[in-house]
């Protein structure tokens, strides 16, 4: 099973972005989905897979840090 974690992105390089987890920041594939700086994103093993609002991101991230 995989987790998908809710991410913001800081900035893009060609098919890479350096997405915010609540602090922790990393490098990331977004060739599946076209995103723009700013924007937040799911993120499940190194790839953005899906584009989300602010709401639904900070619900998710709530959700999460309560139960892990």
């Amino acid at each position: 099973m995989c987790l998908t974690i809710p991410a913001k992105v800081i900035f893009l390089k060609g098919n890479k972005a350096q997405v915010d987890f609540s602090g922790k920041q990393k490098e990331v594939d977004t060739q599946l989905v076209k995103i723009r700086v700013g924007d937040y994103v799911m993120v499940s093993n190194g790839f953005v897979i899906k584009k989300v609002n602010k709401k639904e991101a900070e619900e998710l991230l709530k959700i999460l840090n309560k139960n892990l």
